[in-house]
């Protein structure tokens, strides 16, 4: 399934996030995020640009990774960029940076959490 790229508003990226990772549409997925955007990944590392965080989408949703709709979401707008916080029903905060495009659609451009908190999901399921 492929899905139109971005958001509407930068609130509803986090929804759509968890309906296209429920879904495992990659590319849904990676319409989230601009061709320049950075995630953060475990150990401090990182991937920039859609095919490192398709590479790294790829692996965690094949290891069985989901990230259920977060309780609450809060935005703070200046001008065109956002920051978004999500807090998971665990009480994991995730952060990351939006950025309204020229057609007007949102993107993420710095993703702080969504594959950390896979990551340490995994490791505590390990345990």
């Amino acid at each position: 399934m492929t899905t139109t790229a971005g958001a509407a508003t930068p609130a509803e990226l986090e929804r759509r996030f968890c309906l296209l990772a429920a879904a495992g549409d990659l590319d849904g997925l990676i319409g989230l995020y601009a061709a320049d955007a950075v995630v953060s990944l475990p150990r401090g590392r990182e991937a920039a640009g859609h095919d490192a965080i398709r590479a790294a989408f790829a692996e965690a949703l094949s290891s069985g990774a989901c990230w259920p709709e977060p309780d609450t979401t809060r935005v703070i707008v200046a001008g065109a960029l956002a920051m978004t916080s999500s807090t998971s029903p665990d009480g994991a905060v995730g952060t990351q940076v939006a950025r309204r495009e020229p057609a007007g659609g949102w993107v993420w451009v710095r993703d702080g959490s969504h594959l950390r908190c896979a990551a340490a999901a995994a490791l505590l399921g390990a345990a």
